[in-house]
């Protein structure tokens, strides 16, 4: 399901990472935050993880196309996947606004940092 750059967008986002977490696990999920940014009003939300893992999902729109990224914190900073893992498994993540792109790139962050997801 395509997920816009919009409020029912964004809560959709939040839907869908919820739910991925309680069926591959029920693993400790907490989103903290969710940040509206920049004049393409670009919808983060911010998550913690098992109580150790920080990451951020962003919908937004470039150039017209809305797309969807995410990004995990090591430090005070968050990083791209091109950053935080080798090149030719950063190419592996999406950069489509959907659920399926969600889950997907859910299920290889989860695959970085070493949990198992049903497929």
């Amino acid at each position: 399901m395509k997920i816009e750059n919009c409020i029912e967008g964004r809560n959709l986002l939040g839907r869908t990472i919820s739910s991925f977490y309680e069926i591959n696990g029920n693993r400790h999920l907490h989103c903290f935050r969710v940040d509206r940014i920049g004049e393409c009003e670009w919808h983060e939300e911010h998550c913690l993880l098992d109580r150790k893992h920080v990451f951020s999902y962003s919908v937004g729109s470039d150039r017209g196309t809305t797309i969807g990224g995410i990004a995990l914190a090591i430090g005070p900073h968050y990083f791209t996947p091109a950053n935080f893992w080798e090149y030719e498994n950063s190419k592996r993540f999406s950069m489509e606004s959907s659920t399926e792109a969600v889950e997907k790139n859910l299920r290889l962050l989860d695959e970085f940092l070493g949990y198992r997801t049903k497929a």
